[in-house]
């Protein structure tokens, strides 16, 4: 799984340039649905609850 990803980045990375390129991702378990509380009613990305859901993997990232 992790590794088609991986292979899908890299394919999304060689039409932009290093500045606008992917250079690390993780991959998280569950779903973002409303009932969690991830998504809105229009299926849209509730950011502030995914930022504080997934705090320390984002840190991660940019650590």
């Amino acid at each position: 799984m992790i590794a088609d990803v991986g292979m899908a980045v890299g394919y999304a990375n060689e039409a932009v340039s290093r500045a606008e390129s992917i250079r690390g991702f993780r991959l998280v378990a569950g779903e973002f649905t409303e009932e969690n509380g991830m998504l809105t009613p229009s299926l849209k990305v509730r950011r502030h609850a995914v930022a504080e859901a997934y705090k320390a993997e984002i840190e991660a990232l940019y650590g």
